[in-house]
């Protein structure tokens, strides 16, 4: 079990150059994790020593380069050139990540830009026709690979393809005012969009639709009871079924049934231990563990689904590096247990690998070693 860790903001790693890290994903969920190319210097870990470390960081995803070739020669150029260095995203903002694809929506460039982490190679889409995108705010990927994007400014909930071709829409236009987020059962058959609002509105709530878009119910109104909302900004459901939102003006998170019934709530205002600040984005792994990204900590808080903090994910920091933050927003888990963290004023996405108990003593006997 993850040690409780009080939040990590002043354990940043020694300054150095930003050594982006090229993973080659396997293409199959539940496959063997996909090699890197590790740092020459040790990369941060989280806790930190004497702690036992439980994640380390992998990779920075910034550009096509990130997931291409990455061979002697490649590294070479680039080095020469200075080619990879410049992102490939206006305004990275939520991510989601299926099968060896990462995909993060960019609403400066409104476009969902992926990472083929697999096939080393990358591609963007929500560009054209009926699929085409304004302001993607929320991603969700189902277990059949349909990819599903919500856009704030058109009102629209868009699904393609696990390669960007449109599929379907649903029209909110009449419903919803600041659509943010979305989350999506393992099936697709449920749809959960969070409709932030806004100042001058009530409609600060969840809605649940089928897969043909019939809303089926609206989830909670503007309030701080239990069950209502201020400002909600992400939703995730968690491996056994309960929807969690992230009521980031309640600077809460509340749970949710199947029928939308309310069940628990955790999170308090502050900067203590498993309070919030600036919450903005929403994960939970395959072991219902819940992440959530905070601009004004730079860090990603790791709770238990009774809202026990075990730990802190990377610092804050105004100089860019491996596990530095400046601003933090979506967050997502995979198949193998990576979580993958948007910076948006870094533009780059952080890939951080959950260590087994062997690994993680080994990096602790390094560390002790070292110091």
């Amino acid at each position: 079990m993850l040690q409780r860790r009080s939040l990590l903001r002043s354990a940043s790693m020694p300054s150095r150059r930003d050594l982006s890290l090229w993973l080659l994903g396997s293409a199959l969920a539940g496959c063997a994790a996909p090699p890197v190319r590790r740092q020459a210097s040790p990369s941060p870990v989280w806790p930190v020593p004497p702690e036992q470390p439980r994640y380390a960081h992998e990779a920075t995803l910034r550009n096509a380069a990130s997931a291409a070739d990455d061979s002697p020669a490649t590294r070479l150029r680039q080095s020469l050139t200075g080619e990879g260095e410049a992102a490939s995203f206006g305004k990275p903002a939520a991510v989601a990540v299926s099968r060896g694809r990462v995909y993060v929506g960019d609403t400066e460039g409104r476009r969902i830009f992926v990472f083929d982490l697999a096939r080393r190679r990358s591609f963007a889409f929500g560009t054209r026709r009926e699929g085409e995108l304004r302001k993607p705010a929320g991603i969700a990927v189902d277990a059949n690979g349909i990819v599903h994007v919500v856009d704030a400014s058109a009102r629209r909930l868009i699904a393609y393809d696990a390669i960007g071709l449109f599929q379907r829409a649903i029209d909110g236009t009449a419903e919803w005012v600041r659509p943010t987020g979305v989350a999506v059962s393992a099936d697709g058959a449920r749809l959960h969009v969070v409709d932030t609002g806004g100042v001058e509105s009530d409609a600060h709530r969840v809605l649940s639709y089928d897969a043909q878009g019939r809303l089926l119910r609206s989830i909670g109104r503007r309030g701080e009871a239990a069950g209502e909302f201020n400002l909600p900004v992400d939703a995730a459901l968690a491996p056994d079924g309960l929807l969690w939102v992230l009521d980031a003006g309640n600077f809460r998170l509340q749970a949710f049934d199947e029928q939308g019934r309310f069940v628990r709530a955790f999170g308090s205002p502050g900067n203590g231990l498993g309070q919030f600040g600036r919450p903005r984005g929403l994960a939970i792994d395959r072991e219902g563990l819940i992440y959530v990204s905070d601009a004004s900590f730079g860090n990603v808080q790791v709770f238990q689904s009774d809202g026990q903090l075990l730990l802190a994910l990377g610092s804050r920091a105004a100089q860019d590096g491996p596990g530095r933050f400046s601003l933090p927003s979506g967050v997502a888990c995979d198949e193998t247990g990576r979580v993958y963290v948007v910076d948006q004023f870094f533009h780059k996405v952080e890939v951080l690998r959950r260590l087994g108990d062997a690994e993680g003593q080994q990096r602790l006997r390094e560390a002790l070693a070292a110091a």
